[in-house]
């Protein structure tokens, strides 16, 4: 029993050492190229920075040379809320709904509501410059809000609150 076996060249090409060289490519150009991206796109963006701050819309004011001073700004009127429901417009008592100060329904504080819309509607000032609400933290939150509501529908469009702690 004896084998024959041929003596001569092999003709297959063997492909294995090939496929290994393709692959060590392929993950280097994987890891090389986000690298190299990022590169670019630093570089990019420093020989650019002139160009895309111009690229930046601003809406600064316009500087006055006539001599503008504080004076001559708006004033920011106070409208305060005391925690017993007093509502005073530049220390001045415009409404008191003190009497209803458990009061759970809305419509019992109407009426000082309507004393606060007609006080502040009459103030130009409080129309250009604002009003801010300055409320006692004891104060009920819906009467503050049916204050604020008031001073929108007086036509006051810069309505702040005053922050203050609850002591």
């Amino acid at each position: 029993m004896a084998m024959q076996t041929s003596g001569g060249v092999m003709a297959d090409i063997n492909i294995t050492p090939l496929v290994d060289v393709m692959l060590v490519l392929l993950i280097i150009f994987m890891v090389a190229a986000p690298v190299m991206e990022k590169e670019r796109a630093k570089k990019e963006l420093d020989e650019n920075r002139d160009k895309q701050q111009r690229l930046v819309a601003l809406n600064l004011p316009a500087l006055d040379n006539s001599g503008a001073t504080a004076a001559q700004q708006p004033k920011t009127l106070t409208l305060k809320v005391t925690s017993s429901l007093v509502v005073s417009f530049e220390n001045k008592e415009i409404a008191n709904c003190s009497a209803h100060a458990n009061a759970t329904d809305k419509t019992q504080w109407q009426p000082c509501f309507d004393q606060v819309e007609r006080a502040v509607r009459d103030s130009a000032e409080a129309r250009d410059g604002g009003v801010i609400v300055d409320a006692d933290p004891q104060a009920k939150f819906g009467f503050i809000v049916g204050v604020m509501h008031r001073l929108h529908r007086a036509n006051i469009e810069k309505v702040s609150m005053f922050p203050r702690n609850a002591t």
